[in-house]
């Protein structure tokens, strides 16, 4: 994983609008009850949230690490962020940031 991986989740959560098309597709928002914080439009806030300071990298592990990468969002966003690449590096970002 290259080390400007920072720099690679910030564009790609900047480009979240928050639009929600792409709720209604992920799998993983359905088999937890259709909650917010299991989509992929959340996601992209956590990511933005964890790089700003504002969101515990701690509590963002559930959301980021129950993402099953499919890109069934992808194929909905009209801006086209690519919610599980996001993840991907997202994970890397809580691995070496994460104090247990």
């Amino acid at each position: 994983m290259n080390g400007d991986y920072k720099n690679i989740m910030k564009e790609m959560s900047d480009k979240c609008i928050a639009c929600g098309f792409c709720v209604y597709v992920c799998p993983s928002w359905n088999a937890h009850g259709q909650v917010e914080y299991f989509s992929p439009r959340a996601r992209s806030l956590i990511v933005r949230g964890m790089l700003e300071g504002h969101v515990d990298t701690k509590e963002a592990v559930e959301s980021i690490f129950t993402c099953n990468t499919c890109k069934r969002c992808l194929l909905e966003c009209p801006t086209g962020v690519d919610v599980a690449e996001m993840v991907i590096y997202a994970r890397e970002f809580i691995n070496k940031n994460i104090k247990i």
